[in-house]
């Protein structure tokens, strides 16, 4: 896959994702303490995945990114875990433009 098609892919996949926390989080109101099964796992991966897709495709540096609290830091491990599987995905023989003689 080219670089250019997966960081679409995943951005339509970070679309939907979003859509579905959106949903999650307008069903807090009918359950028992606001509690909605998911919604904080699904945040989390968008959060991890919205890190390492600006870390990789724009190469942007994390504190451009977010300023958390000291003791809501990102998972590092999560971070790193999503680039290396993008990379992974891409195919560079793909990625020659031009070849110089």
């Amino acid at each position: 896959m080219k670089r250019k098609e997966l960081k679409l892919k995943i951005k339509e996949d970070q679309k939907r994702l979003a859509r579905k926390i959106k949903e999650q989080k307008s069903k807090r109101k009918e359950s028992p303490n606001g509690y909605v099964h998911g919604l904080d796992y699904n945040s989390r991966e968008y959060r991890h995945k919205h890190i390492a897709y600006c870390m990789m495709f724009n190469k942007t540096p994390y504190d451009l990114i977010e300023r958390p609290r000291e003791d809501n830091k990102p998972s590092k491990h999560l971070v790193d875990g999503y680039k290396e599987g993008w990379k992974g995905l891409i195919d560079d023989e793909q990625e020659i433009i031009c070849h110089s003689s």
